[in-house]
């Protein structure tokens, strides 16, 4: 298939051979235009995906309907019929979180001109609670003078604090002392709430700012683990029989259909804001549940079809993975987040 103008001249730019036809019977070069409009390196990526001949829908459709059979067709040699797993996986994940980054967070969807009613709670009762407890634990000899003189203080200095977002600079710099010569590991968040508070950003800023951060570094994370997922298949699976090839394809196969899922709960969700129903939004969280345990299910099933072992040791192997996977996964994504909140 020819990816631009053909040249008039029929030497080959590569290796100075005439070319009879479209492609030089020496090299293979192409001898089309090497100056092109600015939109054909994008129609190009596009035409080698699709082959323009249905194979990308093909693709999806038995990546999606048969778990495991696209692999394992590719492994066996057919790999014309369908799109190379690799290229695939990068559009995949280019088209995922391209779409997820021009949409808004749902911080940003809030209704302008209303703010949520406040809970006035009266405090005198509990501050007399407080002063009494106080003076008993002081008279019983469990307190000093000075420790009860500092309960008081403290307890007047907050006693309107409803949430984190009502601590004074002066308590919020005691934490962090305090953390400081306790928990120094913990150091780092407190002082990056000190910054966070002088410099009045709001919780929804915060979120919108931990989240955009997050998402940018989620696909850099995902393709860095695939090595790690399939390292794990090769650990659980016969080495003699299957070559560490072969679980990476797995891998980007099942990678793909999970960022695909993402992409659809993601858009499922949206729509359930912009519709603002109840009805709508019960069928999609049970859309939702259902793609999340097709996930799961496909997991399983594509580690039957392709290693072709029982169900009893299919199973077992597939639990483990899963537990190994989602616990690492987890603590990684945890690691995300507090790298996103403390670079915001």
């Amino acid at each position: 298939m020819s990816h631009g103008k053909i040249r008039e001249d029929h030497t080959c730019q590569n290796c100075n051979h005439h070319v009879e036809e479209n492609y030089c019977t020496h090299c293979g070069q192409e001898n089309t235009e090497t100056r092109q409009p600015f939109h054909f390196l994008f129609t190009h990526f596009l035409e080698d995906l699709v082959h323009y001949d249905g194979s990308f829908g093909q693709t999806i459709k038995k990546l999606f309907l048969k778990p495991g059979e696209l692999t394992k067709e590719y492994l066996s040699g057919k790999r014309n019929s369908s799109v190379n797993p690799v290229k695939m996986y990068i559009f995949v994940s280019f088209i995922t979180f391209f779409v997820i980054s021009i949409f808004p967070s749902k911080s940003h969807i809030i209704k302008e001109n209303v703010e949520s009613p406040k809970t006035t709670v009266s405090t005198e009762k509990i501050e007399k609670a407080v002063n009494a407890i106080t003076d008993t634990l002081q008279n019983k000899g469990f307190t000093t003078a000075e420790q009860g003189a500092k309960i008081k203080t403290e307890f007047k200095k907050n006693k309107e604090i409803n949430s984190l977002d009502d601590l004074n600079a002066e308590t919020i710099s005691d934490i962090e002392n305090g953390v400081k010569k306790e928990a120094p590991l913990l150091h780092p968040l407190i002082s990056k709430y000190k910054e966070i508070k002088q410099n009045k950003i709001s919780n929804e800023q915060l979120n919108d700012a931990i989240t955009e951060k997050s998402l940018h570094l989620i696909p850099k994370v995902l393709f860095v683990y695939m090595p790690f997922f399939a390292f794990l298949l090769w650990i659980f699976y016969n080495k003699k029989k299957w070559w560490y090839f072969d679980h990476g394809i797995f891998t980007l196969h099942y990678f793909t259909v999970i960022l695909i899922s993402i992409l659809t709960i993601f858009l499922l969700n949206h729509l359930s804001d912009l519709v603002n129903s109840e009805a709508i939004s019960t069928i999609i969280y049970f859309i939702n549940l259902f793609i999340i345990l097709y996930i799961v299910a496909y997991f399983f099933i594509a580690l039957k079809k392709l290693y072709n072992q029982g169900l009893i040791k299919t199973s077992i192997k597939g639990i483990l993975l899963l537990g190994i996977n989602t616990f690492i996964f987890s603590v990684i994504v945890l690691g995300i987040i507090i790298y996103s909140y403390l670079h915001v």
